[in-house]
């Protein structure tokens, strides 16, 4: 998902300030469950690694994680399928919790649409940039962004409209709305400069 950083600063609270869990931002309950994220997030990995390997090459892996866990003393002969998991995160290049905690608050959204099931969607919050496109009108450039929220059990969506080098904006009503957020950014992204022109058009004064 790609998001400008000049787009964080958008309506209501900044994506990276969002915390649905319940915990205060910089508290040791917020820090672990943090925490608790990154090792989901790497455990997912592991299993993804696991359902794309083809089955003839589970044997072979299989047989390089023994012998890596035995070396190490952490091989459970009873349940392979544990050292199978601690080898394979042994091996695919997962980013340190400090590299990926930057990337987790620098794009929010990206992680809940990724649904990780460590972090439950938020029955309503505030409009967050997730994506912009870039269009001329009437030989002026205008920035067009994806403004996205969540409202009850679907994700809606709206369109923020800024010339270049203008302080104000205009926006769209409510003009998406989808039960999955990649849905909404895609539909976004299809748009045409014609579509995105008219849509313009109907905010200005």
């Amino acid at each position: 998902m790609t998001v400008d950083p000049e787009l964080l600063d958008t309506v209501g609270t900044p994506v990276d300030r969002l915390d649905h869990g319940g915990s205060s931002i910089g508290s040791p309950a917020h820090s672990a469950a943090l925490k608790g994220r990154y090792e989901e997030y790497c455990r997912q990995q592991v299993f993804l690694l696991l359902e794309i390997i083809p089955r003839e090459a589970v044997r072979p892996l299989y047989r390089r994680a023994r012998t890596w866990a035995t070396e190490r003393g952490v091989h459970e002969p009873e349940d392979p399928m544990s050292t199978l998991r601690l080898f394979c995160r042994e091996i695919l290049p997962l980013p340190p919790f400090d590299a990926w905690l930057l990337d987790y608050e620098t794009h929010r959204l990206a992680h809940v649409s990724a649904g990780l099931g460590v972090l439950p969607l938020p029955e309503s919050m505030e409009p967050v940039a997730v994506e912009f496109r870039r269009l001329e009108h009437e030989a002026e450039a205008w920035r067009g962004t994806l403004e996205v929220y969540r409202g009850g059990d679907v994700w809606r969506g709206l369109i923020r409209f800024q010339r270049d080098g203008a302080d104000g904006h205009f926006r769209t009503g409510e003009i998406f709305r989808e039960d999955n957020l990649q849905d909404l950014r895609d539909r976004f992204i299809s748009f045409t400069a014609p579509n995105l022109i008219s849509f313009l058009r109907s905010t200005l004064p």
